[in-house]
């Protein structure tokens, strides 16, 4: 059997020699393993942004209903292990090498890196006996690997432009994608933010006799915003406004947390005392890396990376970040639409200072290009640093003498690889 360290790299090297081998490929992959994507109790959630909080947040609410909850989600931050977890414990690096193995001897044709993530997720799923899954989608939704799975209930976020390239041009091709994974009969519950969108999304329902669960932004309204806390009031077709509180410094979670109720509410069928208890204490204790955490006292990073995200973190910041003062960490990948992300951030928020940053790998965009755009759209000063390690050096330096907050957003790249920073930084420190 390889060992955890071995097991790994050959995962992280299947990009370099391997391409994605197709529904038909994966479902003798799946046969000959048994067939462990098969489960009575699967969530399956698409959607452009918001995946991975949705996700956590309907797996916070499981849980605290005393369910045994298995949760797919991507990327990673820091380690590998962290998309697949079952109660919030990422599996183990034991079971991650033996799983991989179990899965590597049935290959004929050898899987993408997506594939073979899944297949090791519905493999250790099974085994542990686990009574829900959460299975979030990589890229798209229709051509996704987690589509081979028979879910029982479907939830797409909010859509916006992201991998054009792969997904289409416009709103209604992206969503079409995504609303791929809505199966005959299966419900769907749905951000209607857009039209268009919304058009797409319950025309494939219709198509597939599938019931549709709107939630709007009509739905709720935040009454109050603390430091680490928002305070809102949701309603939708099982009740009135209930009065809930939100664990998170981010506005763009109340729309995910409005997604992960109602999907709680059609899973437990009946919503008595004991539920909206739940759901209070469930929604307050949330928790997601990444996204709008505070990782150090005045140092936040959020994992924005694409338009819609970005203008989601300004609306955040606008009103709940206003009275800051604040210095920026940027950095962001090539194949991102990082000139309109710039033009958002310079043209709402105001900064003390910008540094921008390479996060590594062969995707990362030319750092001089991006300092570039931000001295055209701005006066206030702009740093180029190297690496990621090399900006948070001097951002705490700079917070340090002046008492700016620093933010760091673009990639979620960029937030892996400052917790990789503030891991040694810590233990220098003694923190």
């Amino acid at each position: 059997m390889l060992s955890y360290e071995e097991a790994v790299k050959y995962i992280l090297d299947i990009p370099m020699f391997a391409q994605k081998i197709g529904r038909e490929n994966l479902a003798g992959l799946l046969a000959r393993l048994g067939n462990p994507e098969k489960h009575p109790h699967i969530i399956h959630v698409a959607g452009t942004n918001g995946k991975g909080s949705t996700c956590k947040m309907l797996a916070t609410l499981l849980m605290k209903s005393g369910c045994r909850v298995g949760l797919f989600t991507s990327p990673h931050l820091v380690k590998i292990n962290e998309r697949i977890r079952i109660n919030d414990e990422i599996i183990s690096d034991e079971d991650f090498a033996r799983v991989f193995c179990r899965v590597k001897e049935k290959f004929t044709v050898h899987p993408s890196f997506f594939e073979v993530m899944f297949a090791m997720a519905a493999v250790y799923f099974n085994e542990q006996k686990v009574d829900y899954i959460i299975y979030e989608t990589g890229m798209g939704g229709r051509l996704d690997a987690t589509n081979i799975v028979e879910p029982e209930l479907t939830i797409i976020t909010s859509i916006g432009y992201d991998h054009m390239e792969y997904l289409g041009d416009t709103l209604e091709k992206i969503a079409a994608e995504k609303a791929g994974i809505i199966k005959p009969g299966v419900p769907v519950i749905y951000f209607d933010r857009d039209p268009q969108v919304k058009a797409v999304i319950e025309k494939q329902a219709e198509s597939r006799g599938a019931a549709f669960y709107p939630v709007e932004k009509t739905n709720y309204i935040i009454n109050s915003l603390g430091h680490k806390t928002i305070d809102f009031s949701f309603h939708n077709g099982y009740y009135k406004y209930v009065h809930l509180k939100l664990g998170a410094t981010a506005l763009y979670q109340v729309e995910n947390a409005c997604l992960a109720v109602v999907a709680y509410s059609l899973l437990m069928k009946n919503i008595g005392e004991r539920e909206l208890q739940i759901l209070s204490e469930g929604l307050l204790s949330f928790y997601w890396e990444g996204r709008m955490e505070e990782i150090l006292p005045g140092v936040y990073v959020d994992g924005a990376h694409n338009v819609e995200a970005v203008t989601s973190y300004c609306d955040t910041m606008e009103r709940m970040y206003r009275g800051d003062r604040k210095l920026l960490v940027f950095a962001v990948v090539k194949d991102k639409e990082y000139e309109s992300m710039i033009d958002i951030l310079t043209g709402r928020l105001s900064f003390e200072h910008i540094i921008v940053t390479n996060v590594s790998g062969h995707r990362k965009a030319d750092i001089h290009t991006i300092a570039e755009l931000f001295k055209s759209r701005t006066e206030t000063g702009v740093t180029e640093a190297a690496d990621v390690a090399g900006a948070m050096e001097m951002a705490m330096d700079i917070k340090e003498k002046s008492g700016c907050n620093v933010y760091c957003v673009g990639s979620l790249y960029l937030v892996g690889e400052v917790k990789k920073w503030l891991d040694k930084w810590s233990r220098v420190h003694r923190i």
